[in-house]
C-alpha cells in the first residue's frame, strides 16, 4: 500500500500540473482538460488512501513503508488542497453558472458567440430559477449607478478590462444612442476556465450612467462563486478607478 501511495501520489503532480499548464497557456481543450483533471484527483484520491491505510497497518503491525508512505500522502495533498478549498463553496453557494446584475433583461450576448468552442452550455438566460437563487446568495450583485457621463464610464470600463488581461471581441461606444457594449472573455486565475463577460453602458441624463454587466461560465453546473466574484470586483473596481483625481501633467514655465 505504502509503495502504490508514492506512485500514485508522485504520477499525480506532474500530470496536474503539466495539465493546467497546458489549459491555460496551451491549446489544450477544455473538455480534454476536464477529464484529465477527473483522472489525476482520483489517483490522488487513492493515494492518499492507499497512504493512510498504510500509516495504520505499519503503525498497528509494524514494518517498513513509512517513507513512501509520507511521499504518497504528500503528493496527494498538494494536488488535492486546491479543489477541496474551492470545491467548499459547493457546500453554501447556489448550483448556477451565470450572473447578471439585471435579472429581469439580462444582457444578451451578440460578438462572443463566434468565439465560443462546441459542447459550450447555450448564450441563453436559465431563467428565474437562476434569478431567484442569485438573489439569495449574491443580494450585491445589482445595477451600478454613477454621476458620469456615459462616455467616460465607457472609457473608463474598457480600460480595466484591458488592465485585466481580458480578450475584448466587441466594444461600441455609447454614442447618440447613449447605450455602449463590451462583450469580452476571461480566464480564471489557476486553470484558465473561460467565461464570458458583456458590460451595457447606458446614459441615464448628461452625467448619470447606469452600468450592467453578465458574467457566465461555458462548462459546467457551479461556478463556484466566481462570476459573482468578477461582477462585484470589477463594478467596484470601475467606481474607483473613475473616483481617481486627474493629475494634469503641467509644463514648466521659462
Amino acid at each position: 500500500m505504502a509503495a502504490w501511495s508514492r506512485r500514485l501520489g508522485i504520477f499525480a503532480v506532474p500530470v496536474a500540473v503539466l495539465t493546467t499548464l497546458s489549459h491555460r497557456f496551451g491549446d489544450l481543450d477544455t473538455g480534454a482538460g476536464l477529464v484529465l483533471l477527473g483522472i489525476v484527483f482520483a489517483l490522488a484520491f487513492f493515494a492518499l488512501v492507499a497512504g493512510c491505510a498504510a500509516f495504520a497497518s505499519i503503525w498497528r503491525r509494524g514494518g517498513t513503508g513509512t517513507g513512501q508512505a509520507m511521499v504518497g500522502v504528500v503528493c496527494a495533498v498538494l494536488v488535492l488542497a486546491w479543489p477541496a478549498w474551492r470545491g467548499a463553496s459547493l457546500i453554501y453557494l447556489p448550483q448556477i453558472n451565470d450572473v447578471t446584475t439585471d435579472w429581469f433583461a439580462p444582457p444578451q450576448f451578440e460578438a462572443v458567440a463566434r468565439y465560443r468552442p462546441p459542447g459550450a452550455r447555450s448564450l441563453d438566460y436559465p431563467g428565474q430559477d437562476y434569478a431567484i437563487a442569485q438573489r439569495e446568495a449574491y443580494p450585491e450583485i445589482v445595477p451600478l449607478f454613477l454621476s458620469y457621463p456615459a462616455n467616460d464610464v465607457f472609457q473608463a470600463a474598457l480600460d480595466l478590462s484591458d488592465t485585466r488581461g481580458w480578450r475584448i471581441v466587441s466594444a461600441i461606444a455609447p454614442g447618440l444612442e447613449g447605450r455602449g457594449r463590451i462583450e469580452a472573455i476571461a480566464g480564471t486565475l489557476v486553470f484558465g476556465f473561460k467565461d464570458d463577460v458583456v458590460i451595457t453602458v447606458v446614459r441615464e441624463g448628461p452625467v448619470e450612467t447606469r452600468v450592467d454587466m453578465r458574467s457566465a461560465s461555458r462548462y459546467g453546473r457551479h461556478d463556484l462563486g466566481a462570476n459573482a466574484a468578477r461582477i462585484y470586483d470589477f463594478l467596484t473596481a470601475l467606481t474607483r478607478r473613475l473616483e481617481e483625481p486627474v493629475v494634469e501633467e503641467r509644463l514648466p514655465l521659462g
